[in-house]
């Protein structure tokens, strides 16, 4: 995976994102605003690299002004689309029923010219209303990894440099939010997650009460009769609790997203990464270890409070939750992957945007592969697939299944479907590893507590070198080759600047690169129609 990155790298065009860094905690200087210091600070310690800069701004106000006159903007080019003359008057006294008729698409062009002149001078003030961030372009990739990785000044708490994303992959709202603020919103969103982690384990109860009749039965006493109908108990035993199990985690992905959209991230991809994590881990305690342990929440703890009792524990736990986890397999993945193939619902939910937004026919926005959402998914099966093979055997043909099925639908729908809204260049393969490495120590595990309860202690003896040796070959990555899925080594970055040198756009690529990283809450509005949603028109008029 790491050579194909590197591939990938020598093989790119040039990206803004390759040439810029996202500077922070820009000091104050009397007598200068922050990009002058900027200019001045870069210009000093960088002359031979440094090209440009592009400030942050506070624009949620012009943002919010700008989504107003789009929705506004759709509705008056949806009523012209219409050619319905009736339809486009209405009365001006209350709820349209009194007063005198007006022309709503004169109303509306008089509301949408009020918006403009609001948005110009709300950009206007903002000119000056700097953050103290700004992206740092340079003019060679090597140069913008040197100002990277190196501390810019006596100060830490001061010029602190990261990464800057893809220019599309921007997350605006959150420049603003102050180190602390940032740090505020981690801790928050920590007790959320531990919160919602809690929360989940209700639902995780229910399911195993309907897995389990006899606990049913003492619950329900008046369920008796109809749970000793042979067709009743196998649906509730063997589909509806992971059916219902499916219906409660539907909610958690956009909770998670939502969770790492606060934390401050600067970029989208961050968000995902951040989501993809969390609901990862989710998954693994609340499906897998909170059904396989079947206890209380303070009998979960109990038992991970003492190391020496896990594997005799998992070891009489997991082997009886195998056929549960095949019915999952078979109602969560199998259902999954035909609802991803055929997309009823978000074909509902566009037909329903369309009806009621007055969006028309040539409006259609490209879907893009949810990670956060997928990448989970796929990974907590592959667990189920490494613990299981040995226990129960019976559930690979349906992980087969579900993997086969998977590579056909997702290739299909990565080539026809989705369109890529950022590009990944292999940076979850991270969190791949540490999910194949973390299965691979639980099913070591639950092999030594199994040949333990069997009285077998050679076997189990011979099992405990594995796990050390997996986190040893993982120590061993984490060492060798994260890296590269941090920075590009300086051999590449060398190389690839050189090879930019003979090419003949670099010019056009650099004067590009200067507003690359321009707010698009702070582009000019014009007025001559374009497909381009951050220089759409408002008006079919010429500018004033």
């Amino acid at each position: 995976m790491s050579a194909k990155r590197i591939a990938y790298f020598y093989s790119s065009k040039p990206q803004p994102h390759q040439f810029t860094i996202l500077v922070r905690s820009i000091p104050s200087s009397s007598g200068k605003n922050f990009s002058e210091t900027v200019e001045s600070f870069f210009t000093e310690y960088h002359p031979s690299t440094y090209l440009s800069h592009s400030m942050v701004h506070r624009t949620s106000k012009i943002q919010d002004l700008i989504n107003d006159a789009d929705k506004l903007y759709r509705k008056l080019d949806c009523m012209k689309s219409n050619n319905h003359s009736q339809q486009n008057f209405r009365r001006d006294g209350f709820l349209g029923l009194t007063g005198r008729k007006v022309n709503l698409l004169d109303l509306y062009e008089k509301k949408l010219e009020d918006l403009e002149d609001n948005l110009r001078k709300e950009q206007n003030l903002l000119a000056g209303e700097e953050v103290p961030a700004a992206f740092v372009s340079f003019k060679s990739r090597f140069g913008a990894a040197v100002a990277l990785h190196i501390q810019q000044g006596v100060n830490p708490t001061e010029w602190v440099t990261e990464r800057a994303p893809e220019p599309q992959d921007v997350h605006w709202a959150f420049f603003s939010a102050s180190f602390i603020k940032r740090w505020i919103f981690k801790l928050v969103v920590l007790v959320a997650s531990f919160a919602l982690i809690v929360l989940f384990l209700i639902p995780v109860v229910i399911v195993q009460g309907l897995a389990n009749l006899d606990q049913l039965e003492k619950w329900f006493p008046f369920l008796k009769d109809i749970l000793s109908l042979t067709v009743v108990s196998q649906v509730i035993t063997g589909y509806l609790p992971s059916l219902i199990l499916q219906l409660f985690l539907s909610f958690v992905p956009p909770i998670m997203l939502t969770f790492s959209a606060i934390q401050g991230y600067i970029s989208r991809s961050q968000i995902e990464r951040s989501s993809c994590s969390k609901m990862l881990w989710f998954i693994i305690w609340n499906i897998f270890f909170a059904n396989v342990l079947s206890g209380s929440a303070l009998y979960l703890v109990n038992v991970f409070l003492e190391p020496k009792n896990i594997p005799r524990v998992l070891a009489e736990a997991v082997p009886g939750q195998a056929s549960f986890f095949i019915s999952y397999v078979v109602t969560s993945g199998w259902t999954n992957l035909s609802s991803e193939l055929f997309r009823l619902i978000p074909l509902v939910c566009s037909f329903w945007k369309r009806l009621f937004s007055g969006k028309y026919g040539d409006e259609f926005e490209v879907p893009s592969i949810p990670y956060y959402n997928d990448i989970p998914t796929i990974l907590f099966f592959g667990l189920l697939g490494i613990t299981y093979f040995f226990l129960s055997p019976l559930i690979l043909p349906f992980l087969l299944v579900y993997f086969c099925l998977g590579y056909i639908i997702f290739r299909n729908q990565l080539l026809n479907v989705y369109a890529p809204k950022y590009e990944t260049a292999g940076m979850f393969w991270p969190i791949v590893h540490n999910s194949t490495i973390f299965s691979l120590i639980l099913m070591h595990i639950i092999a030594i507590g199994i040949f333990g309860l069997k009285k077998l202690p050679l076997a189990s003896s011979l099992i405990i070198p594995l796990p050390v040796l997996t986190l040893i070959f993982n120590a061993y990555c984490q060492k060798r080759f994260l890296p590269l899925f941090k920075a590009y080594p300086t051999e590449c970055l060398i190389k690839k600047d050189r090879k930019d040198l003979n090419e003949a756009g670099m010019t056009e690529f650099y004067d590009k690169l200067v507003t690359a990283y321009q707010d698009p809450a702070l582009r000019p509005v014009q007025y001559a129609r374009s497909s381009d949603r951050d220089t759409s028109p408002l008006l079919h008029s010429t500018e004033v």
